[in-house]
């Protein structure tokens, strides 16, 4: 256990400090960092022309002052937008390229890379193989499909294994968790790069996360802002826990 996860608590900043900075920018990781945060996530889109950027999408008007979809905008035409503050006026951050972050911050953090349009493109795990730091990053949004076809392409970077409704479904069904996990992650469960599973925290329970545990995985979570929620999902052995609202979340371990 824990081949990933640092030490017996790891919190993730979703989307970087989100709660107090625009989602996905350069000040939100800055935060994120300054606040104590073990990992960073951050959402990769990619756009018309195969440039990773920090956007969670599909399209730009969600968070930016752009419109449109990302995957049919050129970087050029993105560069200029500026990105939606957690109170929804505009900011002044602009959009950064993952390359980008993974360049300036990579000493100062890890992260988690949250794929929003299939598997990494090259030009991303270039740069992650040419900063050396494959052990510091773990891509996330990935359901079993496509962490079959990670792996055989990238069996040098780490991945996680999002769970879809159904598989939730039946991993919830005492007795049969067991026989499912295997049955339909077997192939992939025993791979040094696949970490663990990644999902919502509302479908665990002691006993999911036993079974899971018992295939020597780590247990991620995401998105806890309730720092009652987070120690009992600690206190359950989640190994990696994702939040918008770290600084809070930290500060309960300061009261314990």
């Amino acid at each position: 256990m824990d081949k990933w996860a640092t030490g017996k608590r790891q919190i993730i900043a979703h989307k970087g400090n989100s709660s107090a900075f625009p989602e996905n920018t350069r000040a939100s990781v800055i935060s994120a960092i300054e606040v104590g945060c073990d990992v960073v996530e951050v959402d990769v889109s990619t756009t018309k022309d195969g440039y990773s950027v920090a956007l969670h999408g599909p399209t730009l008007g969600e968070m930016t002052s752009g419109a449109g979809k990302i995957s049919e905008t050129n970087w050029e035409d993105i560069k200029p937008l500026k990105v939606k503050s957690p109170d929804k006026n505009f900011s002044t951050e602009s959009v950064p390229l993952v390359e980008e972050l993974l360049k300036e911050f990579s000493s100062s953090t890890k992260w988690n890379l949250d794929l929003k349009s299939g598997l990494p493109n090259d030009r991303l795990v270039s740069s992650i193989n040419e900063l050396n730091i494959q052990g510091k990053v773990i891509f996330s949004g990935l359901m079993i499909k496509d962490v079959k076809k990670f792996v055989k392409e990238f069996p040098e970077l780490n991945v996680l294994v999002n769970l879809s409704r159904v598989d939730r479904f039946l991993l919830g069904l005492r007795f049969f968790d067991k026989i499912y996990l295997q049955s339909r992650f077997g192939s992939v469960l025993s791979l040094p790069n696949v970490i663990g599973i990644n999902t919502n925290y509302r479908f665990l329970t002691a006993r999911i996360i036993r079974v899971i545990h018992g295939f020597d995985l780590e247990v991620w979570v995401f998105t806890v802002d309730e720092g009652s929620v987070m120690n009992s999902l600690l206190a359950a052995k989640v190994n990696s826990i994702t939040t918008n609202r770290p600084l809070e979340l930290i500060r309960t371990f300061e009261t314990e």
